[in-house]
Parts: structure tokens; C-alpha cells; sequence
């Protein structure tokens, strides 16, 4: 097939990372030559880099009406497809990349696919094949992160972040995923490092300052927490989970009446969500305040039965008031039926029921081990203790 002086030109643009420009140009060799397989698949790539798969699934089409055979879009098709379930797709994938004269994208392809079946290892050694065709490709790198992850390597999936980040130079995605694994690994320090690197290549972005208060709050810092959380509200005024950000930070921060002044903001914006009442109720209960505490607590129940938070926070309210033993048990019960498996609610139902029915207890003590919160087992790890009999 001929490339026009158009196409190549326009490829030339994609690759630089002008994809407007490019688009004009690929349209125009359309114009010319609406038979143009260059232009068609040049602008197929181009609304897949853009993660436009239906404007792409389109020119892809009108290339495999002309050329039926045609490899590499073969399998962006079948990648598509694969992405949304097809096993079929996934066979074709394997095919097209076993071939002799298969291309980078058929061979990436084919880890794509494999990637969204969840088929990591598989995945990793046609993406060390695709690196080997395209050294330091971004896009590869950072799907090999995401490959090793996926099996629990997650030192070589941060290395694999990490070049994918230095590779790119602009793209924010390999340092927001490396800042995750830096979470699941324990370091917290770095990820925020990490996390504030990908903000500087995004800064535009608002999820990466909704997930950078985030850590904030995890890692014990809650006045960076309320900068990134006023810096979201600032990208997103009317979102309710901006101001309940930051309010809690404020709460964290033990800034209570300003917590309490933007968490009844949020409520106002959003009166039907839970995390923001049990947070507003959270704050009452250090003000002093257990009534509208319990008030918001149990309506909160009424329209969302079961939720965790506010169960949990409802049932230590009542067991901080003599006699308030027998709610506690029925809000942690009720609770239980929509999460059976929570260790926390288990922990709580075991205190509950530590002075009058011993063996129950232990019995939920038991389940509050295998929590993975240090905190949680480490208390039902001596309830247990306690409650066992010698």
C-alpha cells in the first residue's frame, strides 16, 4: 500500500505529539483519497490514543472493507472486543501476534487483551517482546507495571512505573500508579513525592488532588490534606465530595467548628450521603454535641441500612451511655446482615457482648482477627485473650 506525502506527513505530527495537526492532516488525505489505508489507520491510531474506541472501531471498519487481512487492524478490533469480554477476541489476539511478520501494535495488542482478562503473567512476555520492538515506549512500560502488579511483583512493577514516567516526560499515569504500589509497599513518604510529581505534569487534573489529600489524611498530615482539598473545591465548586474532603481534613486537623461549618455545606449539597453525616456526626460528638450525633447516626441508617460508618460510630455512641449495651447489639447485628464478613463490626459486636454473653463474643473476636487493620486485630487479639476460657 502507497502512503501518501499527506499521511506520512501527518504521522510524522503524531508522533511528536500534535494530534490536532495531525488529524487535520489525515483528514485532508482523505479528502484526497477516501481509499487512503495510511490516513485510515493513522487516524484509527489517533482516536485510540485519545480513547475515542468508537471513533476508532470506525476507520477501522472502513480499512478492513478494503483490506480485509489488514493485521494491525485486525487486532485493534480484536483488542476492543477482547477489552470487552470476547474470548474469541483473544484468540484472534494470539494469532495475529504469533505471526512471523506481526508488528508492534499486533504484539501489544495481544498483552492488552490478556491484561483485561486478567491473565498478568501470560501478559508479561509479550510486552517484553513489544519493548524489545519499541525500547522505552511509555505506553508498554507502563502496561508491564500494571502486568507485574497484577501477579504481585510489585518491585518490578514500580521500576517498571518508574521508566515509564522518565520515558514519557509528560504523562502523569505511570507516577500516579507508582504512588500507588509505594502505598501497598508501606511508603507512604515517597508516594506523596511520587503523587506530587504527577500533579506537576497534570496539574489540571482533580482527581490527582482528591487522591493527594487522600494519602494526606492516611499519612498523619492533614493541613496538606485541606491545601489539596481547597485546591479542589477551587477545580470543582459545586462538588459535595470536594467540600466533605474538606471538612474532614479540617476535623482531622482538630478544627472543629470550621469542620463542622463545611460539612454542613457539604450536607446541604448532598443530604443523601452517609460518609458526609457520620463525619458531621463524628465532629458534633467532640463538641459535645451526642444528641445531633445519634440523630444524624440513625438517619443515616434508615436510607442507607447497614452502612459500616455509621453502625459502627452509632454503636460506640451508645455504648459510651449506661445501658446502651442491648442497641449497640441490634445496630451491629443489622449491620452484619449487609456485611457479614467486616471485621470491625465483628470487633464492636464482641464488646458489645463481652459482659453478657461471653461466648458469643469470643466467637466474634475470633472473626475481628483476621482483620487487616493493625488496630482492629491487635484489639481483638486481647479481647480474645480475655475472653477465652483458661
Amino acid at each position: 500500500m502507497a502512503v501518501s506525502k499527506l499521511a506520512t506527513s501527518a504521522a510524522r505530527l503524531m508522533k511528536q505529539g500534535l494530534l490536532k495537526e495531525a488529524a487535520r492532516e489525515f483528514q485532508r488525505a482523505l479528502e484526497q483519497d477516501p481509499q487512503d489505508a495510511s490516513a485510515l489507520l493513522g487516524l484509527a491510531r489517533l482516536r485510540l490514543a485519545q480513547h475515542d474506541d468508537e471513533g476508532a472501531r470506525g476507520f477501522l471498519d472502513s480499512l478492513l472493507a478494503l483490506h480485509p487481512t489488514h493485521p494491525e487492524a485486525l487486532s485493534h478490533l480484536a483488542r476492543l472486543n477482547a477489552e470487552k469480554g470476547d474470548a474469541s477476541a483473544l484468540e484472534l489476539l494470539a494469532t495475529l501476534a504469533a505471526q512471523p511478520t506481526a508488528g508492534f501494535f499486533e504484539v501489544l495488542n495481544y498483552a492488552r487483551g490478556l491484561l483485561a482478562h486478567e491473565k498478568y503473567a501470560q501478559a508479561i512476555s509479550p510486552l517484553e517482546h513489544a519493548l524489545a520492538m519499541q525500547p522505552g515506549n511509555a505506553q508498554t512500560l507502563t502496561y508491564l507495571g500494571k502486568a507485574q502488579q497484577g501477579t504481585g511483583n510489585l518491585d518490578a512493577a514500580l521500576k517498571a512505573y518508574q521508566e515509564a514516567a522518565e520515558a514519557t516526560r509528560t504523562e502523569h499515569l505511570p507516577f500516579l500508579l507508582a504512588s500507588r504500589v509505594q502505598v501497598l509497599q508501606g511508603q507512604i513518604g515517597p508516594a506523596l513525592v511520587t503523587l506530587r510529581q504527577a500533579i506537576l505534569r497534570k496539574p489540571t487534573e482533580p482527581s490527582l488532588f482528591r487522591e493527594f489529600a487522600s494519602l494526606c489524611l492516611f499519612a498523619g498530615a492533614p493541613d496538606a490534606a485541606m491545601r489539596a482539598a481547597i485546591e479542589l473545591r477551587l477545580k470543582l465548586p459545586e462538588s459535595a465530595d470536594a467540600i466533605y474532603l474538606h471538612g474532614l481534613s479540617a476535623f482531622v486537623a482538630g478544627k472543629d467548628e470550621d469542620a463542622d461549618r463545611i460539612l454542613r455545606e457539604a450536607l446541604e449539597k448532598a443530604p443523601g450521603n452517609a460518609q458526609v453525616r457520620v463525619a458531621l456526626a463524628k465532629v458534633r460528638r467532640r463538641l459535645g454535641d451526642d444528641a445531633e450525633a445519634k440523630k444524624l447516626l440513625e438517619e443515616t441508617l434508615t436510607f442507607a441500612p447497614g452502612d459500616v460508618g455509621a453502625a459502627t460510630d452509632l454503636s460506640v455512641l451508645h455504648l459510651s451511655k449506661p445501658g446502651g449495651g442491648h442497641a449497640a447489639r441490634k445496630v451491629l447485628s443489622e449491620a452484619l446482615k449487609a456485611h457479614p464478613d467486616d471485621p470491625g463490626l465483628h470487633l464492636n459486636l464482641a464488646l458489645a457482648l463481652s459482659d453478657s454473653d461471653a461466648a458469643t463474643a469470643l466467637t466474634h473476636a475470633r472473626r475481628a482477627q483476621a482483620s487487616q487493620d493493625k488496630n482492629i486485630r491487635e484489639q481483638a487479639d486481647r479481647l480474645v485473650t480475655a475472653l477465652a476460657p483458661h
